[in-house]
């Protein structure tokens, strides 16, 4: 375990010497490129776009306004964004497809399958949950389309300090050696 947390601690303090080269201009050119993501060109294949972060969580819709509208759920996507907080430990910013199929009587969802995941487990199990708490209307009385995909990018952000992160790790591996 002194190993486990001798290597952790060496990454962490790796990553903290990488942070601390970010400029201003860095962090512009991310925002730069997140504001892209969201306004990307129509037909695409998304029906929506997703920028997920721990302090922010826009849904554009790309097409099909008066046929399929989400459902707002302030409430769930703030729950969502505290759920990814817990992981802003560093910095990485993924990008996922979800393929969602709706039940074509009631447009409930049918189906979630991961089309492109980010590779990260523990991210590409909280996109899932958040795909599940979505719901719809269909202004035109028809559940069209049925079956479409979901363009997320989650943004990680290095938010606690090293000795903070440190102090995380110790506390849960001291849970996880009591059972």
């Amino acid at each position: 375990m002194k190993k486990v947390l001798s290597l952790f601690a060496a990454i962490i303090f790796a990553a903290g010497a990488l942070d601390a080269c970010r400029t201003a201009e860095s962090i512009g050119q991310a925002k730069s490129a997140h504001d892209k993501f969201i306004e990307a060109d129509k037909g695409k294949g998304e029906l929506f776009r997703v920028l997920y972060m721990s302090d922010t969580y826009n849904v554009k819709q790309m097409w099909g306004e008066g046929s399929i509208v989400r459902n707002p759920d302030p409430g769930g996507d703030s729950y969502m964004c505290n759920e990814l907080k817990k992981h802003d430990k560093f910095e990485e910013v993924k990008e996922s497809v979800i393929s969602v199929w709706l039940y074509p009587d009631s447009g409930a969802l049918m189906k979630i399958r991961p089309k492109e995941p980010t590779f990260l487990f523990e991210i590409d199990k909280l996109i899932l949950e958040d795909i599940q708490r979505w719901t719809f209307k269909f202004p035109k009385k028809t559940v069209v389309p049925s079956k479409f995909e979901v363009r997320y990018r989650v943004v990680i952000r290095k938010t606690l300090s090293d000795q903070e992160i440190l102090k995380d790790l110790q506390e849960s591996l001291k849970e996880k050696s009591r059972y």
